[in-house]
């Protein structure tokens, strides 16, 4: 089964088992739910235990999570660096999003279709996402993940439409 993470799991908060966490998803108030179970994953990648999610509280990305199986700051302390993952199926995207690890060697085509580049990674650094492409020349260069440059991606042919503009590549 294939998972989504949805938060790192930081230091325990309280006395009743309770943990801090950094939200991973853009969309929390689909993925956090009371009652719901969630998979915990250790840093090596391993599944390790499922849990419920009954306490759930937000500040931006800082979370403050409860599940129903732990009780104790002890007990909270062990999941310090562990994610909380849900299976993809159950973590649907909105209309128009993309998971950014989904489009990952998609090729970039300029407007009249000709490749420029193959897509290396999602930048986050900076308000606006930015596309690291490798160019066809091995140069690296970057396109704002916006309206104006990027176009309707198309997953069948892995496509990246891009507007490219003087100075760009």
């Amino acid at each position: 089964m294939e998972y989504v993470s949805i938060a790192s799991i930081g230091k325990p908060f309280g006395l009743k088992g309770q943990v801090h966490a950094l939200s991973l998803t853009s969309f929390a108030a689909l993925r956090f739910k009371k009652g719901r179970v969630y998979t915990l994953t250790n840093k090596k990648g391993e599944a390790v235990r499922t849990v419920t999610l009954n306490h759930y509280s937000a500040k931006g990305d800082d979370l403050i999570l409860g599940f129903k199986e732990i009780a104790t700051p002890e007990e909270a302390g062990t999941l310090q660096g562990f994610t909380l993952d849900l299976p993809k199926e159950e973590a649907p995207l909105p209309e128009g999003y993309v998971r950014y690890d989904e489009i990952v060697g998609y090729k970039g085509v300029d407007d009249d279709g000709k490749e420029i580049g193959t897509l290396l990674s999602v930048v986050e650094y900076s308000p606006t996402p930015n596309l690291k492409f490798k160019g066809v020349d091995g140069k690296t260069f970057y396109v704002p993940f916006i309206d104006q440059f990027v176009g309707d991606i198309d997953h069948e042919k892995k496509i990246i439409p891009i507007h490219v503009v003087e100075g760009m590549l």
